[in-house]
Formats: structure tokens, sequence, C-alpha cells
């Protein structure tokens, strides 16, 4: 997917009065990624989402999914789609709903017959297939919705707020599937305001505020950013515990957790001299990770 300066306006309010949701928007979307579309709500990731699935054109500027106008038949029918908030008639059975469907996408009976339980299999749903969708849970729904955009096998996934509304167990039931799709080689574009969703599953990643794209590219340029930090456990013993802070400088805080000392360290000449100091005392390292600055903390100093 390409976007190349796009704007959107709006006429909002009484005096019906043009209002600018979208600025000069420029995000490319590599082919077999997963890429995470990160904002708060009301940022314009919907209004985005609108533009590349064609439901909208822009003010200004183009989108083009492979190659072709995001408006066209033929682009419109590589792309699958789930809403925010989806809407199925409750009455429907997840096979009826995926008949629906294939039938809207322009699919053969046939087509569609076959390919309903390699989809119901995809999202985890075949002993749902005859259930009503009155019956199902929250995250059953977002399955089916995930289905219906898979029925006519496209290549290009867009899913708006995937994750929303979801227990954490849903949450990751839902990450693990879009892996999953990934692997099979599509494309896939996803937004979220939740930053673990991004940060665990994404490959690259774009901060939109207020209609204007903060940051965009690997998710590893942006995880480098930020001084490094380090998280180190170790064993307490005589002389060595949270009452002899003195002896533990370099350590921004310590605290004890069971078994042992917990400390940050920030920077790697401060890690080097705790982690030797550790080893001549001959004291048990318990663990050391490094802590990574998270999405959301450069999304708050990016919007500074």
């Amino acid at each position: 997917m390409e976007i190349e300066n796009v704007h959107q306006r709006f006429r909002a309010g009484f005096w019906l009065k043009e209002v600018q949701i979208l600025h000069n928007i420029n995000l490319s979307v590599p082919q077999k990624s997963v890429f995470g579309f990160l904002g708060a709500n009301g940022a314009g990731k919907t209004t985005l989402i609108h533009l590349i699935t064609g439901l909208r054109k822009p003010t200004r500027g183009t989108v083009r999914i492979f190659g072709q106008d995001a408006s066209s038949i033929s682009a419109k029918a590589k792309i699958g789609y789930l809403p925010e908030r989806p809407y199925f008639h409750e009455h429907l059975t997840g096979e009826s709903l995926l008949k629906y469907f294939g039938a809207l996408a322009g699919m053969s009976q046939n087509l569609v017959k076959s390919r309903i339980p390699t989809v119901l299999s995809t999202v985890g749903l075949t002993d749902a297939r005859k259930i009503e969708l009155k019956r199902y849970s929250k995250g059953m729904l977002q399955r089916i919705g995930i289905a219906q955009a898979l029925i006519h096998d496209p290549e290009f996934l867009v899913l708006d707020e995937p994750m929303s509304g979801l227990d954490p167990l849903g949450r990751k039931d839902i990450r693990e599937l879009i892996v999953q799709l990934s692997s099979e080689g599509r494309t896939i574009f996803f937004s979220s305001h939740v930053i673990p969703d991004v940060e665990a599953i994404c490959d690259q990643v774009a901060l939109i505020k207020k209609g204007k794209i903060l940051g965009c590219g690997p998710i590893g340029q942006f995880l480098a950013e930020g001084p490094l930090r380090t998280e180190i456990a170790f064993k307490s013993s005589e002389g060595f515990g949270t009452a002899d802070f003195d002896k533990w400088k370099e350590f921004e805080t310590v605290r004890e957790i069971a078994g042992g000392i917990r400390g940050i360290a920030s920077g790697q000449e401060a890690v080097n001299a705790i982690i030797g100091k550790l080893v001549k005392n001959k004291i048990s390292i318990l663990w050391v990770n490094p802590i990574r600055p998270s999405l959301e903390d450069l999304f708050s100093g990016k919007e500074k």
C-alpha cells in the first residue's frame, strides 16, 4: 500500500464548516508485513482506514493498493476488511454469515462452500459453525468478523481495532491469529490505541496524533530509542541487602522481592559495575533484563 500526500476534510457542525481530519499523510506498507497504526481515539485512524478500503476518497492525495487506486473494484477485491464496530445479523449462524459475505464478494456458491471449512478452521470456529451469532461471545464475534474478511482469500487485510473490548486471553488469541495469517503470506494493516498489541506483533508501525503522522518505520527503530535501562535481580546476602543501599549507588532504585533483591540501573557502565560487584562477591544473579522503552513512552515523547 502506498499513501501519498493525503488530506481529508469534512463539513461538520450546524454551520457545516470544513474541518481537516488528516494532514499530509504519507505511508508505505511493505508486502507480507504486519503494520500497526497506533493512535488515541479520535486521532484519525478510522478515517484513514475508510480511504484505504475505498469507502471514501481523499480530499487530496492518492491511496494505492498493489499499485491500483484504492477506490477501484480491482483494488477492493484484494482487501479483506473488519470494521471497528461490525454489525452482524444475530439470527445467522457462523456458516450462513460466511455464505452471505461470500455472495457479496461475487463468489460462486461452490467456491464459498469449499472456502467455509478452511476459513472457520483458521479462526478456530469449526465447532461453532451451526451456532447462531447471538450466542457468540465477544471474542467469537471478532473471530467470525475476521473470517468474513478472509472468505474471498484476500492478499491484504485491514483490521480496525481488532482487539477492542476483549479480555486479556481474547487479545492474546487475536494476536496469535494475526501472526498466523501473516505467516500465510498476507499483508496485515491494523489500527489500535493499545500499545502492547502493536508492540507484540508488528514489523512496522506508524504513530498518528490529530491527523498527523508523528513517526513511521520498523518497530525496532522506535524500541531502540531512549536510554538503556536494565533490571537486575540477585539473591540477598549479609552485607548486600536493601539496607546496604550505599553499596549500590549504580542502581536508580532497589527493592526486596521474593528470594532476593531487584534493582534498576541506567547505562551500560552502571550495569557492568553491578555485575562485576556481584560476581566478585559470589552473589547469585537471578536475572538480567534490558528494559526497552515502550511505544507508549515514545508516543508521549513525540507528542510533546
